[in-house]
């Protein structure tokens, strides 16, 4: 009779570890990404990113590109954290690596990136942010930028206002993103300077090229916070016939007008209903809507402002929008547009446009965009590149689980990334070959096998 189990009483047991079974993984659920961009072909376009450095190389430089991608996914943050890797039976078999690249390879691969390969990386991040909404005959664009803070020595470092009042070295970013999927299409890494006019010109003109190059007879509207907007750039938007809504700077004479104008309250009629059928919780109460025509405003009479005003009814809680110094029970919002809509349509389409944070919010938490990987100014500007293909790839990995089973007439159980990294692709398993099939063994857990069913494009035998 063998010894009773301790899972009840007596001692706990006193296991001897032993480290050196070569085909366990801790991340054994990465394996259904990976195969999916080996199915969109993402490793191949990879390949043609770094510079030709002949034939002694041991580790093909896309494919460390492609290492670093699948890193992020997983949650690796830094470059030091690469090293939990190395000997991981499912990273060196499916990523088809000899063996696990060292800190020093990575550091080469990002920095060796030429001025066609960044290029290479935006066209990369365009074709995948478009894949999300193939069949779209009209679409919104989101521009915004964020601050990546640097706390060294980073090249193009400048200071800057970096969020919660500190003024610290920076990097300052562009990037475009499509309404509905959230998909990034345009992207530009940048130093730490001011954005000037001709600059949000510049990028306003390369992303709209990019996306209509790709998707003809698409029909654009543009959104953007005060940051981006400019006489000048009201003037190209005009000139391009691009109907846009862009939130307005509150300078003392636009105040002054908005204090002025003739305000109705928003009826609940005009406010979107919850999805759930039920009454949406009034988080405006008091909320009314004017309209500042563009002539008033010394503008192009194609233009008009609609202008917001939320009561103040907590003054340590106050709603979104400015200060008016002749009206300090209120805070007020301005937004300039050029679409003839309702005054309530154009402030609800400009209102959607605050989804496009969860760009920022999603790679910044699980991608590690907000983290610098080097000193050197290129290799930081390719791994942004390179984790906002990661964001877009797994934006598509994901509509690419839902359709199969919606076809197949399975559950759907979608889940966010961050919460798919530990979930799922931080799952042990152990690979093994088995008559000529190789198995991947998982963890016995009902959890475990509905989201391997899910998102795996194939059963647990990967053979």
């Amino acid at each position: 009779m063998g010894r009773s189990s301790t899972t009840r009483r007596g001692p706990l047991p006193d296991p001897t570890v032993r480290a050196d079974d070569p085909n366990l993984t801790r991340f054994a659920g990465v394996l259904p990404f990976v195969r999916f961009c080996e199915a969109i072909d993402l490793p191949h376009m990879l390949s043609f990113i770094p510079a030709p450095v002949g034939r002694t190389r041991v580790h093909a430089p896309g494919r460390v590109l492609f290492a670093f991608l699948v890193a992020a996914v997983v949650g690796t943050d830094r470059l030091a954290h690469l090293d939990w890797f190395d000997g991981d039976a499912i990273m060196l078999k499916f990523l088809r690596l000899a063996s696990w690249p060292v800190r020093q390879v990575f550091s080469r691969a990002l920095a060796g990136v030429p001025d066609g390969g960044v290029k290479g990386l935006q066209n990369i991040n365009t074709e995948m942010g478009l894949r999300s909404i193939v069949g779209a005959t009209d679409a919104v664009l989101d521009f915004d930028s964020t601050a990546i803070v640097c706390y060294g020595q980073q090249e193009q470092a400048e200071f800057g206002y970096c969020g919660k009042g500190r003024n610290r070295r920076r990097h300052y970013p562009l990037v475009c993103s499509v309404a509905g999927s959230r998909a990034v299409v345009h992207a530009s890494y940048r130093g730490g300077e001011g954005i000037d006019e001709d600059e949000s010109i510049a990028f306003f003109k390369e992303s709209v090229e990019r996306v209509r190059a790709r998707t003809p007879g698409v029909v654009l509207r543009l959104r953007a916070d005060a940051g981006f907007w400019s006489r000048k750039t009201c003037t190209w938007l005009l000139d391009q016939k691009l109907p846009f809504a862009f939130s307005l700077p509150l300078h003392p004479g636009v105040k002054l007008l908005a204090w002025q104008a003739e305000f109705r309250p928003v009826d609940q009629l005009d406010r979107v209903p919850a999805e759930d059928g039920e009454d949406q919780e009034d988080d405006d109460e008091g909320l009314e809507v004017a309209e500042i025509s563009g002539a008033a405003l010394g503008m192009d009479d194609r233009l008009r402002a609609i202008v917001i005003r939320r009561r103040l009814h907590d003054s340590k809680a106050p709603p979104a929008g400015k200060k008016v110094e002749q009206d300090p029970d209120h805070r007020y919002q301005v937004i300039i547009t050029s679409l003839d809509w309702d005054p309530v349509d154009v402030w609800r389409f400009y209102n959607d446009r605050g989804d496009a944070e969860r760009v920022f919010k999603t790679a910044k938490q699980a991608l590690a965009l907000g983290n610098l990987v080097s000193q050197d100014f290129r290799a930081n500007e390719v791994a942004f590149h390179l984790r906002l293909i990661a964001y877009n790839t797994d934006i598509l990995f994901q509509q690419a689980a839902v359709a199969a089973a919606v076809a197949a007439n399975c559950p759907v159980t979608p889940m966010g990334l961050k919460a798919r990294q530990s979930r799922l692709y931080g799952l042990a398993g152990r690979l093994l070959r088995e008559h000529d099939l190789w198995v991947l063994r998982l963890p016995a857990s009902k959890q475990v096998a509905a989201l391997w069913s899910f998102y795996a494009a194939k059963p647990v035998p990967v053979g």
